[in-house]
């Protein structure tokens, strides 16, 4: 192909995709501004809904009602104060070690028990909630799957008129496909913050729950033996230095209600009594709760009395690498 075919080539594929572009966008409920977007709202919610049942055929839900219904009444509390608050959202613990929650467009929210384990208040858990609820109110997986679509199209495009030369265009692809992670991130943790602090919970609960996660990256790391990365790309160092989540947090601290609900380290840790961890690749056992009633009772001598060590045991209660034990309060062990 000449340099003035490529030209005209390229100033093609570049109309079509202009076109493509300002033809499909819709107005965003989070920000009020127009985003592309290839997907309608009727769409998203079936396509959520068919994904959904995709879900539940390869992860199973976690057999306990009373959990399951803990988890849901928060969800939809945060959900009411969201931007989208007339589309139905579904909340469900998946029975799965990893430590990990998600989205699905048009309200499916996932969160797996391996997470669960590792929190401790209902404000840590309702800071997750509210974070995979951002995700579903600002549309970011309408808006990735509507580039996804759209780099389908100009592949198929380049396939059928530049006799192969859609490695370039797959690669821009993958480009805007990754450069959506970021930027979402840190808006979910923003929106999680608000809708937090919209029932009353500190929005400093997004900043406890982040360090979770991150406690959990520099753990791993550890003892890989290597340097850990960061959560989601957007946090290097501790999430409570971080100046833009705590702009996130600072922001929804004006609202009214934030801060007038405790966290509830205690109630959140007796719904999770006896929830099942996993130990290692082969033993699975689960969590005891109970009081510390000895005074100067440390994290090594806890350690005997659980089936693991000193430091897995900081990590599981929000202590790690140096955390101590206080009398009276209520820990987790594993047996």
């Amino acid at each position: 192909m000449t340099f003035r075919h490529q030209l005209t080539h390229s100033l093609s594929l570049f109309a079509i995709s202009t076109t493509l572009v300002l033809s499909a966008c819709s107005t965003n409920p989070v920000t009020g501004e127009k985003d592309f977007s290839l997907i309608s709202n009727e769409q998203e919610v079936q396509m959520g809904r068919q994904a959904h049942q995709d879900v539940l055929k390869k992860q199973r839900p976690y057999n306990n009602a009373t959990l399951q219904a803990y988890v849901s009444s928060l969800g939809q509390q945060l959900a009411r104060k969201s931007h989208r608050n007339t589309i139905r959202y579904t909340f469900t613990v998946l029975d799965d070690p990893n430590v990990n929650a998600f989205a699905l467009p048009g309200g499916y929210v996932y969160i797996t028990t391996g997470l669960m384990a590792y929190l401790n208040s209902e404000g840590e858990l309702a800071g997750v909630l509210g974070h995979e609820i951002g995700h579903v109110t600002a549309r970011h997986g309408v808006q990735q799957a509507s580039v996804g679509m759209a780099t389908s199209v100009l592949v198929d495009l380049i396939n059928k008129n530049a006799s192969g030369d859609s490695g370039v265009l797959n690669q821009l692809g993958s480009a805007m496909l990754s450069g959506y992670g970021r930027q979402h991130e840190l808006q979910a943790d923003r929106l999680g913050a608000q809708y937090l602090a919209g029932v009353g919970y500190s929005p400093n609960n997004m900043i406890d729950v982040i360090g979770v996660l991150k406690a959990q990256e520099v753990y791993a790391a550890r003892q890989q033996g290597r340097r850990g990365g960061s959560y989601h790309g957007v946090f290097s160092s501790h999430p409570s230095n971080d100046q833009r989540l705590q702009e996130v947090v600072n922001a929804a601290r004006k609202i009214s209600s934030a801060g007038s609900r405790p966290a509830n380290r205690d109630g959140y840790l007796a719904q999770i009594n006896g929830l099942t961890f996993r130990i290692d690749k082969k033993r699975v056992g689960r969590i005891v709760v109970g009081k510390i009633k000895t005074s100067g009772l440390t994290f090594e001598r806890l350690a005997k009395r659980s089936a693991i060590g000193a430091q897995p045991l900081r990590l599981l209660n929000g202590r790690y690498p140096d955390g101590k034990l206080h009398q009276g309060e209520l820990i987790k062990i594993v047996k």
